[in-house]
């Protein structure tokens, strides 16, 4: 008789217990969640920077090409109205040329004039902008064909941006 009397005293505290213990790693569950969450987010836009890094990188191989093939014959055909992609400046006002919102409209989409198909897992395909401009290299005697490219890609979305610039001087 003496043990039943016992518990019931202690009725109850076991149930408190493990009600406190439920909240806990409940509590951790959430943060273990929201955690993996954050992480999943962190690592999807990694890779959109990244796919979008790889297609401007694609863009300016592309342009590259492009300069020598026989569209393009130094610097002449080359207007500073940016047509088909293709821009002269003499060097006075270079940065004139990428604020300009009309002659970015007119950059080329990638694999217009080099036949090599689109770009998987993109938004949208990348554009290049080719600005033709005399350099005089130090030391040099006489001005040589450089083109300064510029490309922009996005990634698997729109809110991934990338740009990048070269200069390409060829021979």
């Amino acid at each position: 008789m003496k043990n039943i009397q016992h518990n019931r005293k202690q009725s109850g505290a076991v149930l408190f217990v493990s009600l406190i213990l439920l909240l806990i790693m409940t509590l951790l569950g959430i943060t273990g969640m929201q955690t993996t969450i954050l992480e999943e987010k962190m690592a999807g836009n990694y890779r959109d920077q990244t796919v979008a890094f790889l297609a401007a990188e694609s863009a300016l191989r592309d342009a590259e090409k492009d300069i020598r093939s026989t569209r393009i014959s130094g610097l002449s055909g080359m207007t500073s109205t940016c047509t088909n992609g293709l821009c002269y400046n003499n060097g006075n006002n270079i940065a004139g040329i990428w604020a300009d919102a009309a002659k970015m409209g007119n950059a080329v989409n990638y694999g217009t004039y080099t036949g090599i198909g689109n770009l998987p897992g993109v938004a949208s395909q990348p554009k290049y902008l080719i600005v033709g401009t005399p350099f005089i290299a130090p030391g040099a005697a006489s001005p040589k064909d450089a083109y300064i490219i510029t490309a922009v890609a996005e990634g698997g979305s729109s809110s991934a941006k990338s740009i990048l610039q070269t200069v390409y001087a060829p021979n």
